[in-house]
């Protein structure tokens, strides 16, 4: 995540740990009305007769006033449960002690996902994402090449190569920015589920093969099962190289070797905070949201995309390849559906919809 886009959270997560300890500050004792010592009750009680009325944004039918959305009850509660964790009240809430983090509670979960149900019952229904276009990933890709090139830090011209083959994947396998994120290299198979990389990392000089598949490690939101549950995400050489994920991965390991930052577990590893080398985790959502806009907006393409516009324009540009050499709007939904690995037609109408995401078109 860029420095300035983490001051920024830090701010907002400041200024929400400002307004529930003032709202706490108005609770009689022997009540707990502090920081350090309130209960998953004091912060509900804040969301629901604070937050949600006076961080408004969404008008629903039948309703004088405008509340919260869901999405931002989960990153206020996200944020408190950040702050929680700084004070020392870490894991999960235990009643009889009052120890633990009160976000970490089924209280708050239940009250999460009890909110989303009502305002969807209301009509309330999330902005899709807008989808990022073929022509526009390929843009983006052309621009973030020429900032490799311009760079003069060896070690910035990997982290910018890291982003570009992020990017590539994320349009090729059509996964989820979060699932992208933490992709290994134990993930990587030969197509005889053969592990391409021992368990020890990377090792300089192994041959570029023309086919691959991807296994997740973990579970996925379309399948939560583990790896050998997993539908197997293949992967090709493609005919240019530039606009080719797994030439451009071998080149990307390649490099890394060389400047001594060899992957022994995490493919696209965050910087770490001297921004001279990269931590072993997984690369966060966030962090790849911080980056589209960044990059997007300085390459003055930005039109309010995010990382799930990646799989939304992936899965629109194979749906409609379909139907151009079929001439069958079926054959279109079946192709968005096995590339996103969906069971739901009702999932598949939601990411092919044409105007699910005017909401979010940046004015």
């Amino acid at each position: 995540m860029g420095r300035a886009n983490m001051l920024e959270t830090v701010l907002r997560r400041n200024a929400l740990g400002r307004e529930l300890q003032a709202f706490l500050a108005t609770i009689p004792p022997p009540l707990p009305n502090l920081l350090a010592t309130a209960r998953p009750q004091e912060v509900l009680v804040f969301m629901q007769s604070q937050f949600i009325l006076g961080h408004a944004g969404s008008l629903l039918p039948g309703m004088t006033d405008p509340v919260a959305s869901p999405s931002g009850v989960s990153g206020a509660l996200s944020h408190f449960a950040t702050l929680f964790e700084e004070l020392g009240r870490r894991g999960p809430y235990d009643e009889t002690t009052g120890s633990g983090n009160p976000c970490d509670s089924h209280e708050v979960k239940r009250y999460k996902q009890g909110y989303t149900r009502v305002l969807q019952e209301a009509g309330y229904q999330e902005s899709s994402a807008v989808p990022l276009t073929k022509p526009k990933a390929d843009l983006l890709l052309a621009y973030l090449d020429q900032q490799i090139e311009l760079s003069a830090s060896p070690f910035q011209k990997l982290s910018l190569a890291r982003y570009a083959l992020l990017c590539l994947f994320a349009w090729d396998s059509a996964m989820r920015g979060k699932e992208g994120g933490k992709l290994c290299l134990a993930d990587f198979h030969y197509m005889d589920k053969t592990p391409i990389f021992p368990s020890t990392g990377y090792v300089s000089g192994l041959p570029l093969p023309t086919k691959v598949m991807s296994l997740p490690t973990h579970g996925t939101k379309t399948n939560k099962r583990s790896r050998i549950h997993q539908e197997p995400i293949p992967l090709s050489v493609g005919p240019q190289p530039l606009l080719c994920f797994l030439t451009r991965l071998w080149s990307y390991m390649e490099e890394c070797h060389a400047a001594g930052f060899t992957p022994s577990h995490s493919l696209f590893r965050p910087e770490a905070p001297n921004h001279s080398s990269f931590k072993e985790a997984p690369y966060s959502t966030s962090s790849f949201i911080h980056r589209i806009h960044k990059h997007l907006g300085d390459s003055g393409l930005d039109n309010g995309e995010t990382s799930h516009s990646f799989r939304r324009g992936t899965l629109q540009a194979t749906s409609q390849a379909a139907i151009d050499s079929s001439l069958a709007i079926s054959a279109g939904r079946a192709a968005a559906a096995r590339h996103g690995r969906i069971k739901t037609p009702h999932i598949v109408d939601l990411y092919l919809s044409p105007h699910r995401h005017w909401a979010r078109f940046k004015p």
